[in-house]
């Protein structure tokens, strides 16, 4: 049991580690016809734990770790319209446990960003008000309720997020953000379960959850550099219980701290490369796990031969 519950947390870890590049949730938008493209990887381990608020950890299991490559494709429809389309691979593993790990893919989202509000001071100089809605659908035929080494929740979930963005002429920003995730009921194969109590039925009650993060960054000419403090709260679910096998339905509570780096090359410029990073440092249910990465990305203008950098 204490093998099923620690490599629960390989997923956990999962909702609450996202990869850093043309997210829902940036302080970032693209013009009109301006096209993104990047895959990003992430490899993330841990051997420390929450079990509810418990911290501990299990010497039978070793280091638990994951492997996400995250591609994305960002377009511009119109200067405050953009959409985002992502589809992640994953691959879990645990060093000791005789489980077998899973990989294949997650679940495909598409995103609408749209800047609601814009008052400008200067050409940099400007306070913003953005706005992000979208959906996700499992793929690939995982089964959800293999939780040890599951993929994915196996919910349809429609997420909204909401940032306030500040820019300045000397490249300084900030941008905080909140959002919410409605989440569809599971149906499983077993006819009965317990949480709290024993109930009869194969249809999980799936919570909803809030985010909300600040960002403090720099990004001037090639370079943009963040530092990021990431909350995330589900609303109701059940600790998981002592050495007890988990549940799609536990609460994951998770607090993170984080940063992003984004490079241009001077040659090229619509080629670039991206690093980040982040630890988790408080939580329930989840892993406390050190995460990084890293990958490319190439933005291109499809109105024009001339090529640009307005990410």
């Amino acid at each position: 049991m204490n093998r099923l519950l620690l490599s629960f947390i390989i997923f956990c870890n999962l909702l609450v580690s996202s990869i850093s590049a043309q997210t829902p949730s940036d302080a970032f938008m693209m013009k009109k016809k301006e096209i993104c493209f990047a895959v990003p990887y992430q490899y993330s381990s841990w051997d420390h734990y929450w079990e509810g608020s418990l911290y501990r950890d299990n010497p039978n299991l070793g280091t638990v770790s994951t492997g996400m490559i995250g591609p994305m494709i960002a377009a511009g429809i119109h200067d405050r319209i953009n959409i985002i389309v992502s589809c992640p691979w994953i691959k879990t593993n645990t060093s000791n446990s005789p489980l077998r790990g899973e990989s294949g893919f997650q679940d495909f989202s598409l995103w609408i960003k749209a800047k609601l509000y814009e008052k400008k001071w200067s050409e940099l100089n400007r306070l913003e008000a953005v706005l992000s809605l979208g959906a996700s659908l499992p793929v690939g035929g995982y089964y959800a309720d293999y939780m040890p080494l599951s993929l994915g929740l196996g919910c349809k979930s429609f997420g909204s997020r909401a940032m306030i963005n500040y820019f300045m002429n000397n490249g300084l920003f900030a941008s905080a953000t909140i959002g919410y995730d409605l989440r569809s009921n599971v149906n499983i194969d077993r006819t009965n379960y317990y949480t709290t109590e024993h109930i009869e039925s194969n249809e999980l009650k799936m919570p909803n959850a809030l985010f909300s993060g600040i960002t403090l960054g720099y990004f001037k000419n090639l370079t943009r550099v963040e530092l990021q403090y990431n909350k995330m709260n589900t609303l109701g679910g059940v600790d998981i219980r002592r050495n007890d096998m988990p549940l799609l339905v536990s609460d994951m509570d998770a607090d993170q701290v984080g940063f992003y780096i984004q490079q241009r090359m001077p040659f090229y410029e619509p080629l670039g490369i991206i690093l980040f990073g982040n630890q988790t440092i408080s939580g329930i249910n989840v892993g406390k796990s050190t995460s990084f990465g890293g990958g490319i990305l190439y933005q291109w203008n499809i109105k024009s031969k001339s090529k640009t950098i307005n990410n």
